[in-house]
């Protein structure tokens, strides 16, 4: 019943965060939402930041699965790139909302707590373990650790910008999608085969210098 009640909140108050924006959402916005008590969301969460851990949390759970689950399957090497890719644009409907949550999160980075960019941080550094190994497969590729590391930080800054501009910008002053159904509209636009197998191509030649 307890865990319950706490995702109920967690669930309800990914609405309001997205609805309201993120940093001008206070408490009393979920209570009054969820038409419940102030103390009723303390018992669960001890701030609106121990809420914002869960979330990121969350999302880290799932993608970690998804990598597991990437590496338990008899792929090779472009097969497993193209899937880890292809995993960072098909958002589950039941995440989404976290995963807009984050990127309101990841644009300003200056006003979190440190344990909450320290979370965020943990997602990136799960998504270049795995994208190591995956390149540790590549044939032709003799890095050293210091050059396979700068590959990584750069692809996955490619990756990250591609996601981004294809999923998340937007050309108005809210600078960023938050509205889930705009998000699904701007999904089914994009022809995500071919394009992932162009960005695919073009990791596997700068890696290979064109081999």
């Amino acid at each position: 019943m307890i865990k319950e009640k706490k995702e109920q909140i967690l669930e309800s108050a990914k609405g309001v965060l997205l609805k309201k924006g993120v940093f001008k959402t206070r408490v009393e916005d979920i209570t009054n939402h969820l038409g419940i008590a102030k103390g009723s969301f303390y018992t669960y969460f001890k701030s609106k930041d121990k809420l914002l851990e869960n979330i990121i949390d969350e999302v880290y759970n799932v993608r970690e699965k998804e990598l597991v689950l990437l590496f338990e399957q008899p792929l090779n090497y472009e097969e497993q790139l193209k899937s880890f890719i292809i995993k960072r644009f098909i958002i589950s409907s039941e995440n989404l909302q976290s995963h807009l949550i984050l990127i309101n999160l990841t644009r300003n980075l200056e006003h979190l707590t440190p344990i909450l960019r320290e979370k965020l941080l943990k997602i990136e550094f799960l998504n270049r373990k795995f994208l190591k190994e995956i390149i540790k497969n590549i044939p032709n590729t003799n890095y050293s650790k210091e050059e396979l590391d700068i590959m990584i930080i750069f692809i996955m800054g490619g990756i990250k910008s591609y996601r981004l501009e294809r999923l998340f910008y937007k050309n108005t002053d809210d600078y960023f999608i938050s509205d889930i159904e705009e998000f699904k509209e701007r999904i089914k636009a994009i022809n995500l085969e071919k394009e992932i197998d162009l960005v695919v191509s073009g990791i596997l030649k700068l890696l290979t210098g064109g081999n």
